[in-house]
C-alpha cells in the first residue's frame, strides 16, 4: 500500500467514517469463538477502527499500517479510551512478519485491496493458531452504492478528477479480482457475514466521508477542491433541498478458514 494513500485524509477519515455495526462484529466473535484471552492482529489498521472496537476481547492486539498519520490518530483514539493493550507499528503489511501460531485472529477492514492479496494470505496462514480466521471487512462505498443520488455524486467527482477512479497520486486498478477468489486460490474455505446498515447523510457528513477516502481527498483535489465542494453540494440540493440523504449500506465480513 503507497503511502500517500491517504495523504491529507487523515482529519475527515476519523470524524466521518461510517464505522462498522456493532451487530457485525457482535457476529464475528461469537462466530470465531475467540476466547478473550487471545492475540488480534489487525493489517491496515487506518486509525484504529477494528483493533480498538474488538480490543475488550483480545488480550493483545498489534495493529499495522504504513501512513504515520492514521497511527497519530489511532493512539490518540487510544489514548482517550484507556485501552493499553494495543502495540501500533509503523509499517506495511507486506514487511510484517510473526511466528506461527501467533493469532487468534487477523483482521483486515477496507484495506485488503491495497495489498499484495495472495501473499498476505498465504503468510497469515502460518501466523493463525490452528482452526482460527483471517477476517476480511468491507462495505458498499461511494461506487457501489445503489441509492439513487449516488450517481450525481459520481458524475461530479469525474467531471473534477476525470474518468478514471483516484487512487492518492494514481489510479485505482480496475481489474482486480474479488476478494472471495483470492482466498480461495490460495486455499481457504470461506464463510460470510452480511448486514444492512440504513444509514443518514447530513451534507456535510457526506462532504467531510469524501475527503477522507483516496480518490477525493483534499490532496488528491488540490486547488481544485473549493470548486468541486461548490458543485457537489448545489448538485445534491438540486436533487433534494433538505441536504438529507438516505443510503442502505452493505457491511460484511468474510471468514477465511485455512483448509
Amino acid at each position: 500500500m503507497s503511502n500517500d494513500l491517504f495523504r491529507g485524509s487523515v482529519p475527515y477519515y476519523s470524524r466521518y467514517r461510517v464505522p462498522y455495526p456493532e451487530p457485525l462484529l457482535t457476529q464475528i466473535l461469537k462466530r470465531t469463538d475467540v476466547s478473550g484471552q487471545g492475540r488480534l492482529l489487525d493489517l491496515g489498521c487506518g486509525t484504529g477502527e477494528l483493533a480498538l472496537r474488538l480490543a475488550p476481547s483480545f488480550r493483545e492486539i498489534i495493529a499495522v499500517d504504513p501512513n504515520q498519520e492514521m497511527l497519530a490518530a489511532a493512539k490518540q483514539k487510544a489514548d482517550d479510551l484507556s485501552i493499553e493493550t494495543v502495540q501500533w507499528r509503523n509499517q506495511s503489511a507486506e514487511q510484517f512478519s510473526a511466528d506461527a501460531d501467533s493469532f487468534e485472529l487477523v483482521t483486515i477492514g477496507a484495506a485488503f485491496h491495497w495489498m499484495d492479496r495472495s501473499t498476505i494470505a498465504e503468510r497469515v496462514r502460518d501466523w493463525l493458531l490452528p482452526g482460527k480466521p483471517l477476517v476480511v471487512l468491507g462495505y458498499t462505498s461511494i461506487w457501489s452504492g445503489t441509492a439513487d443520488w449516488l450517481p450525481l455524486v459520481r458524475n461530479v467527482i469525474q467531471k473534477w478528477l476525470g474518468e478514471k477512479r483516484r487512487a492518492g497520486s494514481g489510479e485505482y486498478p480496475d481489474a482486480l479480482d474479488p476478494h472471495e477468489l483470492v482466498l480461495i486460490n490460495v486455499g481457504y474455505e470461506l464463510d460470510e457475514i452480511e448486514h444492512r446498515h440504513p444509514h443518514t447523510w447530513t451534507l456535510d457528513e457526506l462532504i467531510g466521508n469524501l475527503y477522507s477516502t483516496s480518490f477525493t481527498s483534499p490532496t488528491v483535489l488540490g486547488d481544485k477542491q473549493p470548486a468541486f465542494e461548490t458543485d457537489l453540494r448545489k448538485t445534491l440540493l438540486e436533487y433534494d433541498r433538505s441536504g438529507i440523504y438516505q443510503e442502505e449500506m452493505t457491511f460484511y465480513a468474510l471468514l477465511a478458514y485455512p483448509d
